[in-house]
């Protein structure tokens, strides 16, 4: 799982967003940018992709999030789920000795990482063109993207750092019971 997410990370961030740049004329995938968007670009976004001219540029974005960005996110949500399965029982964390069912409850945090990335990534398709948003969607789209944005890097963080917590702070098992 680690080994294809790494893949399609490297696809989409040196493959397909530089070509994208070059397209879209408005800068690279939004959810690329790992220092975050705001509404402006968002808009910006939207505005350069409205022009007939760019339609490679919305056609690659439907490749994006209909491809490599539909996988990428079940990889990087069972990723640490399975990692937190295999390393958490038995650990200690906050001075409590974790069974299995405490590595199901840790799951949530990759598991709500992952449904905030296909919100984000239904929402760009509902939102770029070639889609045609209703007012309500086309007012409220550019405001709550980057929102969306920074609760799923957040829950991922979360996942990442629990999980390197996990792996190399666990405890050693005792022998002999």
């Amino acid at each position: 799982m680690l080994a294809l997410s790494g893949a399609l990370l490297a696809w989409m961030f040196f493959g397909l967003d530089p070509e994208f740049q070059r397209l879209s004329g408005a800068g690279g995938f939004l959810d690329a940018r790992l220092s975050g968007y705001d509404s402006d670009a968002v808009l910006g976004l939207q505005y350069a992709l409205a022009d007939p001219s760019r339609g490679d540029a919305r056609d690659l974005l439907q490749l994006m999030y209909l491809g490599p960005d539909l996988v990428l996110p079940l990889t990087l949500t069972l990723s640490p789920c399975l990692l937190m399965r295999g390393f958490a029982p038995g650990a200690v964390l906050y001075g409590r000795r974790l069974e299995a069912r405490h590595a199901r409850l840790l799951c949530l945090l990759p598991l709500a990482y992952g449904i905030a990335d296909y919100v984000e990534n239904a929402s760009f398709l509902l939102y770029f063109p070639p889609a045609t948003p209703g007012p309500g969607l086309s007012a409220l789209l550019p405001d709550l993207l980057p929102w969306v944005s920074r609760v799923k890097l957040m829950f991922l963080a979360v996942s990442v750092i629990l999980v390197i917590r996990l792996v190399l702070f666990k405890t050693p098992a005792t022998r002999g019971g």
